[in-house]
């Protein structure tokens, strides 16, 4: 079936069309003649690859970095990656640094991709004008993702809806509302247009521009963006829109949540919409490579190699002490099963031998015994000692690291496992071929749960949308233990349990921001922001890339710095 694994990607390699930015840069790169997409297989083919772009930030270093991994309190910095400063807000998070660039530069290829696709479509001779329709407003959806992201991350952007064919040098930041406006009228507009269910799995749908629009409004009428952008109602609207999407389709919790992200199962119930990714190379374009950076080196331990099952570990992102000990800590787990669902804690051996194992020589470890543990739990030096395999654990006192104890490091943590990709061809693979779950119905709960909280005030509705999570994540027999009661809701609640429930799917960074929580929260639990000390304010936006100001007509008088950078 075709589902946008079939991508036809090579055509826009070097797309005729460019960006804003690349709108600045006279460096034209034209493979591809104009009028091909003025015809329906043309036109078709800008449809599909209006949705690439997405690929640069979903399930990138870039994406994860910019929203997860780094400057939250849930997730900091591993051992490796050339962009730590973006964990403790250092210098080198600045106008000319790459990640900051390089999102700007995809999410405007991709809008403007979009404008092609809604501006030509009606000339498109030979196509079907429902199809026309229906794929105009997939491109409004992208249009309004695209913006989406670039207004939470940047601020006040340049808007433009028309296909940029040449050369242009002016360009200004329109305010924060009206950027919102013309997300909120992209949906609306798919919306009234979009299938309830999708022709080809992995377009857009009407639930998934629902979906996308209460994110929105929840985000638009949050402390952040309230006195600039906020309009009377969204709380409402927002509410409005989440319910309809869990009571008016077909859409469930899957019963377990560990099934939520098991390998082969990208494709069920919860899903409301995905990124797609192929296990044909010449259409993955970079892949999906979150399996990547979540991960602790298994591979340097006792009786363990590197395998295409465990994964390549870059180590760029892991938990803090604050999401291991205290969101999904010790007590937590008693009831919880989401810590044991998302993380993996047992590591198989690869590699047999005898071996100095917890500092205890000729250990004798068989193919396929346990080789490491995590016990999530601090255990005594004894305890330890009479385990066959390695145990590492959250602290060790000094005396005991001295003699073989292991403790969690920037190298040695626990590894998220949602995101692994065991089916790539070879170990060193990084082009990751698994769906990205972008909206599921859980997160949709979490929305409804917020909008009803902070709109209309049901506190009671607001908790059955949590316990509604809670529930689905409990051990069995543990159902009534998770339930909260209303008197226990309140944003802080509902912010970690959004922790608890989507960690790893690039909203943390988003959440604490718009909730006024950020500055707070990653110095109190982020140990690298609190020892450098950096973070502030302005922190709240990126900069503005150097590049789009040097090639505005103007400058900075025309398109101005977001302020202290």
């Amino acid at each position: 079936m075709y589902n946008f694994k079939t991508f036809v990607l090579i055509i826009f390699a070097a797309l005729v069309t460019v960006s804003c930015t690349d709108l600045l840069n006279e460096d034209i790169r034209s493979q591809v003649g104009d009028e091909r997409f003025n015809s329906p297989s043309g036109f078709n083919e800008i449809v599909n690859a209006s949705y690439t772009n997405l690929r640069h930030y979903y399930g990138t270093e870039r994406g994860h970095g910019m929203t997860e991994g780094y400057g939250v309190d849930i997730f900091h910095e591993g051992a490796d990656g050339s962009h730590k400063q973006w964990n403790f807000y250092g210098v080198q998070l600045n106008a000319s640094t790459g990640w900051v660039t390089e999102l700007w530069d995809f999410m405007y290829e991709g809008i403007n991709m979009t404008n092609t696709v809604i501006n030509r479509g009606q000339s498109v001779e030979g196509l079907d004008p429902d199809v026309v329709r229906v794929r105009s407003a997939e491109a409004h959806f992208l249009r309004a993702h695209y913006y989406f992201i670039l207004v939470q991350q940047y601020g006040a952007v340049h808007i433009t809806t028309e296909e940029t064919q040449g050369v242009e040098i002016e360009a200004s930041r329109a305010p924060v509302s009206e950027v919102f406006n013309q997300i909120v009228s992209d949906l609306e507009h798919a919306i009234d247009n979009l299938p309830i269910e999708a022709s080809d799995y992995g377009r857009a749908t009407r639930p998934a521009a629902e979906h996308l629009l209460a994110r929105v409004l929840l985000t638009r009428a949050s402390e952040f963006y309230r006195d600039d952008a906020g309009e009377p109602g969204d709380y409402d609207r927002a509410a409005e829109l989440a319910l309809r999407v869990i009571n008016d389709y077909n859409f469930s919790l899957l019963d377990d949540v560990s099934q939520v992200w098991a390998i082969g199962n990208e494709e069920h119930e919860e899903v409301i919409w995905s990124l797609q990714y192929s296990d044909n190379p010449l259409l993955n374009e970079g892949g999906n490579n979150s399996h990547l950076y979540y991960l602790t080196t298994y591979d340097e331990m006792p009786a363990m190699n590197r395998t295409v099952e465990y994964g390549r570990p870059w180590k760029r992102f892991r938990p803090t002490e604050f999401l291991y000990d205290d969101l999904l800590g010790p007590e937590t787990r008693e009831h919880d099963s989401r810590y044991d669902a998302f993380f993996r804690d047992v590591f198989y051996a690869s590699v047999p031998g005898t071996y100095t194992i917890n500092g205890v020589d000729g250990v004798e470890v068989a193919l396929g015994d346990t080789a490491i543990y995590f016990p999530g739990v601090n255990w005594s030096l004894e305890e330890i000692q009479t385990k066959p395999y390695t145990v590492v654990i959250p602290n060790c006192s000094e005396e005991d690291r001295a003699q073989g104890c292991a403790e969690y490091n920037p190298r040695d943590f626990p590894t998220l496992a949602k995101h692994e990709d065991p089916n790539r061809p070879e170990m060193n693979t990084t082009q990751g071929i698994r769906n990205f779950l972008a909206f599921r119905l859980a997160e949709t709960h979490l929305i409804a749960a917020e909008a009803l909280l902070l709109g209309s005030g049901s506190l009671d509705a607001a908790t059955e949308h949590l316990n509604v999570i809670r529930r689905r994540a409990a051990w069995p027999g543990q159902e009534g233990e998770m339930e909260l009661d209303p008197s226990e809701v309140d944003l802080i609640a509902i912010i970690d349990e959004r922790a608890r429930e989507l960690l790893g799917e690039q909203f943390r960074w988003y959440d604490l921001k718009r909730t006024g929580m950020l500055i707070d929260r990653a110095y109190q639990y982020n140990p690298e922001v609190a020892n450098v000390g950096l973070l502030e304010e302005k922190h709240l936006l990126r900069p503005i890339p150097q590049t789009q100001i040097d090639r505005t007509a103007g400058g900075s008088s025309a398109f101005p710095q977001n302020p202290g950078y």
